[in-house]
């Protein structure tokens, strides 16, 4: 039910911001803005309303590269907050299975968050392609950083005393989705956001559409000026209100399910320092190390498995029937996004505004960024047309960068069951990213191909492509240009940092053991 009350213009000053629905999504966004709005003379009010009746969602519990700073600008100490999130490191996203080498055998690759630097002018993919491994060295990324013997090794990407965030090395977290939007409700309700435990009944608009008041169930009527729109897949203010269209990726992406279980550690004190992504019959599982359990879940399509089918997948690779008495839920992914994520004088973030499913971790990513482009785009002095359209266009380059590079992952794998073909032959590529493949094929990823640089830099598609073998047989114009002798010396030193990091760096278990007792 919308109501609507009398004409309203949007030209005074945004005082006040009211966030619907809480979850990270809305103590995420309640947190950045109270913490980065209220540091100067200029107060802006932000009011969270929490039903009491839904649950947090977190099927996925992993963060990507820039998480660290963002918790560094909020003035989150790492130590506490790797203690109150359960959290443990990431230093990158491993892939099992995604592809089979020529005599069929399943490949491991690397998604690390390092830069892979260039030698000569040149980026050192070519030469990969060219020389082949490093000495001593089994794969690109191994060749051209210590990301891959850290994790192999388990080691923790800190020493032992080192400062917050303080770090020889790039990574970011695993952390219990649960603990993590309690922890940060606590911070923003002590930094003066103001906390409603209420449950919305419908919205009131003025004639031209902006949200005027929200009607609470107990509370009654609350005036608001700008609303974010944090009520999960429902979408209770920008799509059931205001309207807003909601664009399926199903066309692009198969996966439309998920099961998430729970699960002991079979050894606490090997933690893994990245998040593994294993190729099963119809999807993909995800393997999250937390301090004190695994997270560990089946992404599927039902269209090539049933539930029950894909629970017996996802025990089996565990490997603990008991688990099955657990009755793990089946949560139906509504995978897309909002044609606009700011309409009238409403923002959605979170699933409200979109979900491109959990492979790369990218949800906490579009709350942060979200929060980000509305601090660049602030309305101070109102809400003109002209400062939403240039935020939508940036959250559609934002979305559209991510769906591309998710895409290119399973579109690249060269698996047989009617899932993976299906995942190359029956999906609309993105028009970016089928110009980028067919240019790939005579050159490597440059730093003009990606349009967006949000989150997905050109290295990100060479690791995935190199490791998935993309390249093979294929001679690329650069290597006329290249010496062996740049090579090995290159590879001589990463040699060198490897030896060193492995002595100095505790491992992963150790390292969060010491965090967490305070030395």
């Amino acid at each position: 039910m919308v109501k609507k009350s009398g004409d309203r213009e949007m030209n005074e000053r945004i005082d006040d911001i009211t966030i619907v629905g809480g979850g990270s999504a809305g103590w995420l966004m309640g947190l950045f803005l109270t913490t980065m709005l209220n540091k100067g003379e200029s107060k802006v009010k932000v009011t969270l309303i929490e039903s009491p009746n839904i649950p947090t969602i977190g099927v996925g519990e992993g963060t990507v590269t820039g998480f660290p700073r963002m918790l560094q600008q909020l003035g989150i100490k790492e130590s506490e907050f790797l203690r109150n999130s359960d959290a443990t490191f990431k230093c990158a996203g491993k892939f099992v299975g995604w592809n089979l080498d020529a005599k069929g055998k399943p490949t491991t690759f690397y998604n690390p968050f390092n830069v892979g630097g260039y030698v000569g002018g040149f980026e050192t993919g070519y030469y990969y392609q060219k020389y082949g491994n490093a000495p001593g060295a089994s794969s690109f990324v191994d060749s051209i950083m210590p990301t891959q013997m850290v994790v192999e090794n388990l080691l923790g990407p800190k020493l032992i005393g080192a400062k917050d965030y303080e770090s020889p090395a790039p990574y970011t977290y695993h952390l219990h989705a649960h603990d993590f939007s309690r922890q940060i409700a606590n911070i923003a309700k002590k930094r003066g956001v103001v906390h409603i435990l209420d449950e919305m009944v419908d919205a009131e608009q003025d004639e031209n559409g902006y949200i005027t008041a929200l009607n609470l169930k107990e509370k009654g009527c609350v005036p608001v000026k700008l609303v974010i729109d944090c009520t999960g897949f429902s979408g209770r203010i920008l799509q059931q209100v205001l309207k807003e269209p909601y664009n399926e990726f199903g066309n692009h992406l198969l996966c439309d399910r998920a099961i998430p279980i729970p699960h002991p550690h079979e050894d606490p004190k090997r933690l893994s320092p990245c998040t593994t992504a294993t190729a099963m019959k119809a999807g993909w599982t995800f393997d999250v190390p937390l301090y004190s359990r695994m997270g560990t879940g089946y992404v599927y399509s039902s269209r090539f498995i049933s539930d029950d089918e894909a629970l017996d997948e996802l025990i089996r690779h565990i490997g603990d029937e008991s688990l099955r008495e657990r009755t793990p839920p089946v949560i139906k992914m509504r995978v897309g996004r909002v044609r606009n994520t700011w309409v009238k004088n409403c923002i959605a973030t979170g699933l409200s505004a979109g979900f491109v499913e959990p492979l790369e971790a990218s949800a906490i990513y579009t709350i942060e960024m979200t929060a980000r482009m509305l601090l660049t785009y602030y309305p101070e002095q109102g809400i003109e047309q002209k400062t939403v359209d240039r935020f939508n266009e940036v959250m559609n380059r934002m979305y559209n960068e991510i769906l591309s590079f998710i895409v290119m992952t399973y579109y690249t794998s060269n698996r047989t069951e009617p899932f993976w073909v299906a995942a190359r032959e029956d999906i609309d590529l993105p028009d970016k990213l089928r110009e980028n493949l067919e240019m790939w094929q005579s050159f490597m990823p440059s730093p003009h191909d990606v349009e967006g640089k949000f989150l997905f830099s050109h290295w990100n598609y060479i690791y995935v492509l190199l490791g998935k073998g993309y390249f093979e047989g294929r001679h690329f114009p650069a290597e006329r240009f290249l010496v062996k002798s740049d090579w090995m010396r290159f590879s001589n030193h990463i040699a060198e940092v490897k030896r060193q990091l492995k002595q100095k760096l505790p491992s992963h278990y150790d390292l969060l053991t010491a965090i967490r007792s305070g030395r």
